[in-house]
């Protein structure tokens, strides 16, 4: 009797955290769901969903390979959450199940340990788009294969990207959606993807340039999944306690265009506008 009582004691704690809640402002949606760490669910923008809940969002640390820690990943651990405060125009609020935040300034901020590294995340929304801030102190000496600074699961049925190279370059291509494939792999200034059927994209803007490693900035498009955007950002294969990180910040932009011959001269007006929103400051987490 004990044990069941025990397990239902549990599962309605699973449960009550396993919520979803959307800010809205402006043309955009943007769900996030309380079981994955208070992490991105899904974006829309004017009723065309941009980002799916086909993975998840948020950072990863992956101390050793296949050891992912972060969101839903726990093959590494689970990233606990240790403080969480939501906010609609300045005033704190508490998020419940299928709730609907509108404002003109929502934002979602947090702090979580994921194995030895202790993180403070923003996510900010305005009628302008949505900006996502982070930055982390280590509380002991840390171990790093790879760091997913930022992840975007876009909508598989996107048809083109396009990206601003750190060197200046342009790149341009169209998923093939064949096979499972990279593209981009490259330090960018901002990258776009491009659904030519609904005429709407998503840009994601960086106001720095975040080195990388490996596939630094890279698209994976996963054929019936999704067009998965990735930061590999660049870290020291071991820091001792105490190591800060730099602040990562990205900004994210719907737009539209009337084909995809336009994707490039859309996503350059989209990362001008994206320039112009304002990024919060965000502190380092006291360890």
């Amino acid at each position: 009797m004990k044990k069941h009582l025990l397990l239902c004691a549990l599962l309605a704690c699973a449960l009550a955290h396993a919520f979803e809640y959307t800010l809205r402002s402006g043309d955009y949606d943007v769900r996030i769901t309380a079981r994955f760490k208070h992490t991105i669910r899904s974006i829309s923008y004017k009723g065309t969903l941009l980002a799916t809940p086909s993975g998840y969002y948020g950072a990863i640390v992956i101390p050793r390979p296949g050891k992912f820690i972060g969101a839903g990943h726990t093959q590494g651990g689970e990233e606990a959450l240790l403080d969480c405060r939501v906010e609609c125009d300045g005033v704190r609020v508490e998020p419940a199940k299928d709730a609907v935040l509108a404002g003109g300034k929502l934002s979602v901020e947090k702090v979580s340990r994921y194995d030895n590294v202790l993180m403070r995340c923003r996510l900010e929304l305005t009628p302008q788009g949505l900006v996502e801030t982070k930055r982390f102190i280590t509380v002991a000496p840390q171990d790093f294969y790879l760091f997913y600074a930022h992840i975007y699961c876009f909508n598989q049925a996107m048809t083109d990207y396009c990206a601003l190279a750190a060197d200046g370059r342009l790149i341009v291509g169209k998923f093939l959606k064949q096979k499972r494939q990279w593209h981009v792999n490259t330090e960018v200034k901002y990258v776009a993807e491009y659904d030519d059927a609904t005429k709407k994209g998503a840009l994601l803007y960086y106001p720095q340039v975040i080195p990388g490693m490996v596939r630094k900035a890279t698209i994976w498009e996963v054929v019936k999944g999704y067009n998965k955007f990735y930061q590999f950002a660049k870290v020291p294969p071991s820091v001792p306690a105490g190591w800060q990180s730099p602040v990562y910040t990205v900004c994210l932009r719907g737009f539209e265009a009337p084909g995809a011959d336009a994707l490039p001269a859309a996503a350059k007006a989209a990362a001008e506008a994206a320039a112009k929103i304002p990024v919060p400051e965000i502190a380092a987490p006291a360890p």
